[in-house]
């Protein structure tokens, strides 16, 4: 669907619902006020996801019960409601109102419960039954525990009745089953205790478990502390995931400690753990993911900000342990230590073209790629570690969906369900995590059609994601159809260390990629890599080695596989998959090249479906023929042509119709037939040279054995009598067969061959038609004599000048005209001819009673060349500054009688002088504009274009049209009363350091007048010692940067200090530095920058040997001296350590003012 379409279903639709709303206010104003309100508040609360009401799933379910409470009262009770019962019938209707109320809270409630009793299913290593055989044999009767907690919690959990009035009226039962579940967590034994949280559902029991009001009785935060807080070292990673799980599943507002809970949980997890614990948390199937955990359900930035370093400090510890090789190294090593994210729409599925999900109409609509599957897999597993995925093993797939998230997982579900199709029916290795786009991103784009906000939004989703992972590298696969690519180019801007690649499917021309400017990719290091086909993909992976060689034929592989799951029904046409099999065969005969060159083995291209057999006949765009051969590989049929006379083939085809009616059935040939000669015209004969005398007629028939030639025993031809040369006796012919090799999407169904059919010649064709032109006259009759357009003496205006007709060529349409002004007799159209008495009405009348008719090439006279002289005094042109006429025209040495100048002749003009008569000075005067020939006939040109394509038209409509340009240009033409020069604007001050074309300058000077700019070149040095200077505009400037500095990075000075280029003013030049050390801010030229730095003095530093402190610079060897927190000295280079930029104050520059 076009987007301008989607835009007008959509207005289409708001009109529709306008109109509907305001039948209903004038039909029932109290009633459709009250649903408005309470449906606007509906809207409010589904959009509004932060806001506290959420924060407590019985928060909610007393909005929806309150809610429906409301809307029945306003359906029951509203004075001009259609169901308005309650008037009449109070009690009904109040009993009404509560069932509804009542209803709406049970079936919240009930869908709440479902959601959040579901049992957490992660991929693990052992089973559930060698988990039970273990505990069973250490004697612990865990079954009777877990039966024991599953009916306690099956008597909290009341149906009909809520657990408020469940707890009031129960207080003393209920608190004494809570206790009871609370002990037997306290006392379960440390496997028995895992095994109980991954077999329960412990978001249920989480919110079943009520906090009551005496201190003693806290039962659901002295259950949660017991898990997180007491017992938290006893807990493997998968009952971590799960306690954070129910966590989420209760809602972390809902309980005071819960946060903290979450943050002691990440603290006790280090290193290795807890990157499988953020794995694992990502890899449930739900929206209940890290990224929502971290910047949605905690509320608190200070808890935040503390789990999020720790998260960063971990990933430190592990790369040192890598940097350095310990032991724990080794087993890192057996991973691959990569994120793999991923767009959905035109990247994992075809979006069949439906906007505005994609563009891409290269595949059916939900169509999984081809390869797209085993790329991902193969990017994910990397080439340490094991050879192929491992079983039950949580991987590492991430989608950036820019479909916006809508109400808790609404929008999600979606997704996952895809996903968990293609899970289990499709291959696809692990259960990916999803980060959604937002409401707002996806209606500013499609109401701007500006694909920025999209792009910002899968940005910051990376982000966000990126402070969570920085121990893993990042692959980025996208499409080119919307704003991916502008996405990509930010996150490597932000993140240059954590992006390994991206990859980008091309789905429309690179060229229209959004924001697609390769120099600018290159200035900041953005190297995407375009690719057609999910193997040419592969083949640069494995190139760049972030795969293994038998990855990339593992991923050739699932793409056949892949091509061959697409069912008939999800192609476009045949055209369409003939087309993409050739993109998948063109892609896996690359990588069969690098296969082989790795002694792999190589890869069977894809086989196209045959249609034709052998011998069947055909249609051709050349002609009919017979398929003889397939190449399964090409998709070619060997076909052979038939370019006998089509006489000859009907009366073949009507002999070989007659045969089958006769015998019912196709009969053999006899093995001494002449065999098929259809590749020969009977036309070309080819004689050799020993049978090229006269020889009698063969009385027998031979058979070459090769194809090439066979002799023929009779011709039935005979010569025209017309033709003098000696009679021929057929011999030894030739008969070359004629073949096409042609793809299937070439060839039609053979259909039977009939002679052409030419049209009759009409003898009632009637002596007069309306819609005939004038020249158009009946066979037999005379033709009407009209009035001649032109006559002799006639003044007319051309588009070379006036002119006076000559003489009018009626049958050719030209007219001969003697130029006024200048010597020249000229042989125009009829159509660019314009007598200058008839007026505007007189040409509007001439187009309707002129004949349509076509221009012509004209013959040129002899000698002269027509644009030798193309404008002559006193000629009208129209010109961009308006009409003038010309006063200085061209000047020619010689003249002749057609008054046309020899090319290779100097005039003594060298510009046309064209006065502006439709501007009028201050002393009554017309200005002048000078220019040259070309420029002339340009305007000229381009002024009677409009005017030539008007008359060819001709007719009433083409009249009509003449009339409502005419009056648009007159209501268009200003006439401006006095000529104003404004003043440029100077950008650049004097003095400002600048970067030009040709060098670094400084600004001497500014021309206010026309905008130039004085510039001396410093680095041009002249004899005299002064430099030289140039004069430029605005545009060829740039404000000069010191080499290499970025604005927020340590930069060294001339005066020996370290300090933080903050900014550059664009206009000076001038470079402010921070001095932190010194307490100083400077303005400095860029000439004082000296060089970049990776600390200044004072900054904090991260080093394999821990933190410290940059004291001093030595500028001699590049060597900063660092202070260690451990009273160490450590003299290190740039490479060795890294700044420390988490306690960075930027606001204040890092000064403390």
């Amino acid at each position: 669907m076009d987007r301008s379409l989607l835009k007008l279903i959509l207005l289409g639709v708001l009109v529709a619902v306008l109109l509907l709303v305001l039948a209903f206010f004038a039909m029932a104003p109290i009633f459709c006020t009250s649903v408005g309100s309470l449906l606007y508040t509906l809207f409010y609360f589904i959009m509004n996801e932060s806001h506290e009401v959420h924060n407590a799933q019985e928060f909610e379910n007393r909005f929806w019960t309150i809610f429906a409470v409301l809307f029945s009262t306003a359906v029951i009770f509203a004075k001009d409601s259609p169901l308005a019962f309650g008037l009449r019938y109070p009690s009904v209707g109040f009993i009404g109102v509560l069932f509804s109320g009542y209803g709406m809270h049970i079936w919240d409630r009930n869908m709440h419960r479902l959601e959040i009793g579901k049992v957490v299913t992660l991929k693990k290593g052992t089973t559930h039954g060698k988990s039970l055989d273990r505990l069973h044999a250490l004697g612990i009767p865990i079954e009777d525990q877990l039966c024991q907690i599953n009916t306690i919690l099956s008597d909290l959990d009341q149906f009909y009745i809520p657990s408020t009035f469940n707890n009031l009226i129960n207080k003393a039962s209920v608190m004494k089953k809570e206790r009871e579940i609370i002990n037997i967590f306290e006392e379960a034994e440390k496997r028995a205790l895992n095994y109980l949280i991954g077999n329960l559902r412990l978001a249920l029991l989480f919110y079943k478990i009520k906090d009551h009001r005496s201190f003693n009785h806290q039962h659901r935060t002295q259950l949660i502390e017991l898990l997180s807080i007491e017992r938290i070292s006893q807990l493997t990673v998968y009952s971590r995931v799960i306690v954070l799980h129910a966590l989420q599943m209760m809602k972390l507002p809902s309980n005071t400690r819960a946060e903290f809970c979450v943050s002691n949980i990440f603290k006790n997890t280090t290193q290795d753990d807890l990157s499988d614990l953020k794995t694992l948390t990502d890899s449930k199937g739900s929206y209940f993911c890290m990224t929502k955990l971290i910047y949605d359900d905690i509320k608190s930035d200070i808890v935040r900000d503390d789990i999020l370093k720790h998260i960063e400090h971990q990933s430190k510890i592990q790369y040192n342990h890598m940097a350095f090789s310990t032991r724990l190294s080794k087993e890192r090593r057996k991973k691959f230590w990569r994120k793999v994210l991923s767009d959905v729409d035109d990247t994992l599925t075809c979006s069949g073209g439906a906007y505005p999900s994609g563009i891409d109409k290269r595949y059916g609509k939900k169509v999984v790629y081809p390869g797209v599957l085993g790329f991902y897999r193969e990017l994910d597993l990397g080439t340490e570690g094991p050879e192929e995925w491992p079983e039950h093993t949580v991987g590492n797939l991430v989608f950036l969906s820019a479909r916006p998230h809508i109400f808790k997982d609404v929008s999600e579900k979606i997704n996952f369900k895809k996903f968990e199709k293609l899970l289990t029916s499709r291959g696809m290795h692990t259960m990916p995590s999803l980060l959604a786009g937002d409401v707002n991103s996806g209606l500013e784009t499609l109401l701007k059609d500006d694909y920025e906000p999209l792009a910002q939004k899968k940005f910051d989703n990376f982000r966000k994601y990126v402070a969570i992972y920085p121990e893993f590298r990042h692959v980025f696969i996208c499409d080119n159809g919307q704003g991916d690519v502008r996405a990509a180019e930010l996150m490597i801007e932000a993140f240059p260390r954590h992006i390994e690649a991206i990859y980008v499917q091309i789905v429309q021309k690179v060229s229209l990629t959004y924001k697609y400017s390769p120099e600018r990719w290159e200035d900041k290091g953005v190297r995407p890599f375009f690719f057609k086909t999910y193997p040419e993909a592969a083949l640069d992976a494995a190139k760049r080695n972030f795969i293994r060689t038998s990855g990339l034929r593992r991923i050739c592989i699932d793409a056949i596989n892949d091509f061959y799951l697409i069912q008939t029904k999800d192609w476009p046409s045949e055209k369409h998959k003939s087309d993409r099999r050739d993109d998948l065969n063109q892609a896996l005969w690359s990588c069969n090249e690098y296969l082989r060159s790795k002694n792999e083995e190589e890869i069977s291209l894809l086989d196209a479906e045959r249609i034709w057999k052998n011998g069947q006949k055909v249609k051709t765009p050349f002609g009919y023929g017979t398929v003889l051969a397939f190449d399964k590989v090409f998709d070619l049929y060997t076909v052979s042509l038939d370019w006998r006379p089509i006489n000859t083939q009907i009366a073949e085809h009507e002999k070989e119709e007659k045969e089958k009616k006769t015998s019912n059935g196709a009969t053999s040939k006899a093995s001494g037939e002449v065999p098929d000669c259809r590749g020969a015209l009977e036309t070309v004969f080819e004689l050799d040279d020993e049978d090229s005398h006269l020889s009698p007629r063969p009385t027998s028939i031979k058979t070459i054995s090769t194809t090439e030639s066979i002799i023929i025993s009779s011709i039935n031809s005979t010569l025209d009598n017309s033709i003098l040369m000696p009679p021929i006796v057929p011999a030894k012919v030739k008969c070359h067969q004629i073949t096409a090799k042609l793809q299937a999407r070439c060839i039609s169904k053979y259909v039977p061959p009939v002679l052409p059919r030419f049209p009759k010649d009409d003898t009632n064709k009637k002596e007069f038609s309306f819609w005939s032109s004038r020249g158009e006259t009946s066979k037999g009759k005379s033709k009407p004599k009209l009035k001649p357009l032109f006559t002799a003496g006639d003044k007319c205006s051309t588009p070379f000048g006036p002119g006076v007709v000559v003489a009018f060529r009626d049958e050719e349409k030209i007219v001969v005209l003697k130029m006024t002004g200048w010597t020249a007799t000229c042989y125009l159209s009829a159509e660019v001819v314009k007598s200058e008495g008839e007026g505007f009405f007189g040409s509007l009348f001439r187009k309707i009673k002129t004949p349509e008719t076509k221009s012509i090439p004209q013959k040129r006279p002899p000698s002269p060349k027509d644009n030798d002289n193309p404008c002559a005094k006193d000629s009208v042109l129209l010109t961009p500054f308006g009409e003038g006429r010309v006063t200085y025209p061209k000047k020619n040495e010689t003249s002749n009688n057609v008054g046309y100048e020899s090319p290779t002749s100097m005039s003594n003009y060298q510009t046309i002088g064209i006065s502006l008569t439709s501007w009028t000075l201050a002393n009554n005067t017309h200005p002048t504009v000078y220019c040259t020939e070309e420029t002339a006939l340009h305007w000229k040109t381009s002024a009677s274009e409009e005017e030539v394509r008007s008359k060819n038209s001709g007719g009433l409509l083409s009249a009509f049209g003449s009339i409502v340009s005419l009056g648009k240009k007159l209501i268009k033409k200003k006439v401006p009363s006095e000529i104003t020069v404004s003043n440029f604007e100077q950008f650049y001050a004097d003095g400002a350091a600048v970067l030009t074309p040709f060098g670094n300058g400084r600004v001497e000077a500014f021309r206010a007048n026309d905008g130039f700019y004085e510039v001396s070149l410093v680095d041009w040095k002249l004899a005299n010692n002064s430099c030289s200077k140039i004069y430029v505009t605005k545009d060829s400037l740039t404000y000069q940067k010191a080499i290499g500095c970025h604005e927020g990075y340590a930069v060294l000075t001339s005066f020996g200090l370290t300090g933080i280029l903050e900014s550059v003013q664009q206009k000076t030049g001038v470079h402010i530095v921070t001095i932190p050390l010194a307490g100083m801010v400077c303005y400095l030229q860029p000439k004082d920058i000296i060089k970049p730095l990776k600390a200044v003095v004072g900054d904090d530093a991260l080093t394999p040997y821990g933190n410290g402190q940059v004291i001093k610079y030595r500028i001699s060897d590049n060597t900063y001296q660092i202070s260690l927190c451990w009273g160490a000295t450590l003299y290190a280079q740039a490479e060795a350590f890294d700044r420390d930029s988490n306690h960075e104050d930027r606001n204040g520059l890092n000064m403390s003012w």
